[in-house]
């Protein structure tokens, strides 16, 4: 992916991006879960850069290949063929990054076409596995399949989906893995016993995605200043920073409101320039996406939370807040990753 303005580093992300090529590396299943508009599709793009895995992989990037599925791309939702035909197809994609090796972009292509001609669900998932086998024990390749956009399909995939998932990993046990990217967890998606055995796989392996650190926040909003040509002195990206709490979404509709509205970094120098800015259309819309990609049961936790009432917030609702940066652990216990997100939680009140 092509940026304007100041370059990613390698060390972008890399509270999220060390546990996640640990996991890469030993082969180990996990899912990664995060709020609305946190960033998750530049995470992508930025690591599945050949230079960033190299920088994590070293010397095994070789072997490593990590094959992102897009479940926007599934053309057919609701028919198991159409899964298996969506993870040929992501593999094809994916060979154009490394060396053709065996002329496997002809093979893959033609079985894939073969399962858009039939579209028989056997047929398909019997292709898919002979591919894996293939790549993993013929050509001795480590594949992680990175399921991108899955709360939808996590939910409602038959049973047999993921026992088929489950078998291609133990028929190549230490060389396939899967990722799932998530906003909910998975037990909220559908209870695990009905797909226990696929779930065992990731169940304690998760990675919450949070809002930007400070460092990684200033680069993205010097990037939106070169994007859309609008300027900031160090104090405003600062104060922009403090006000959207590192929140990927947050920081771009303060950059919109500063752009589309008169003289209205004059206001970050005045006082209540926070309180100002939650007010503005952009900033509220914001908020209410963040707030609508909830559960029910987080919303009801930062609820209570702002209410003062932290009895009636569970554990594991607490624990999932912090995770996704929702919350932040501070010497008194916890506060809203943004004032302005804290503000609108109050207003709903």
């Amino acid at each position: 992916m092509l940026e304007i303005g100041p370059q990613h580093p390698m060390d972008y992300r890399q509270e999220i991006l060390k546990p996640f090529f640990r996991y890469v590396e030993g082969t180990e299943s996990f899912y990664v879960v995060g709020a609305a508009s946190m960033g998750k599709t530049r995470l992508l793009d930025f690591l599945t850069r050949a230079d960033v895995q190299k920088y994590y992989l070293g010397e095994r990037t070789d072997h490593h290949w990590l094959i992102r599925v897009d479940l926007n791309r599934l053309a057919v939702k609701k028919e198991e063929w159409g899964f298996y035909e969506l993870l040929l197809n992501s593999i094809l994609l994916d060979l154009s990054n490394h060396e053709n090796i065996d002329n496997l972009n002809t093979e893959i292509a033609k079985l894939d076409s073969e399962i858009l001609q039939n579209r028989d669900s056997r047929l398909a998932s019997r292709f898919f596995e002979l591919v894996v086998i293939k790549l993993c024990q013929v050509h001795q390749l480590k594949l992680c399949f990175l399921f991108d956009e899955f709360d939808e399909a996590y939910r409602s995939f038959p049973r047999e989906t993921f026992l088929q998932l489950r078998a291609v990993r133990d028929a190549n046990k230490n060389r396939v893995s899967f990722a799932l990217f998530l906003r909910e967890l998975p037990e909220h998606l559908r209870p695990p016993i009905e797909n226990e055995s696929f779930y065992e796989l990731l169940s304690r392996n998760r990675i919450g995605l949070g809002p930007y650190t400070r460092q990684d926040a200033l680069r993205m909003i010097q990037q939106l200043e070169a994007r859309r040509e609008h300027p900031l002195s160090p104090e405003q990206r600062e104060k922009l920073f403090d006000a959207s709490g590192g929140h990927p979404g947050l920081i771009q509709a303060l950059m919109s409101t500063l752009i589309d509205i008169p003289r209205a970094a004059d206001k970050l120098d005045a006082a209540g320039w926070t309180e100002w800015l939650s007010r503005q259309p952009a900033v509220i819309e914001e908020c209410r996406k963040i707030w609508n990609g909830l559960s029910e049961e987080e919303r009801e936790g930062l609820s209570a939370f702002v209410a003062g009432n932290f009895s009636k917030i569970s554990v594991p609702v607490g624990n999932l807040l912090v995770t996704k940066g929702l919350l932040r652990a501070n010497d008194q216990g916890a506060q809203f990753f943004s004032g302005i997100f804290e503000r609108y939680v109050k207003s709903l009140r």
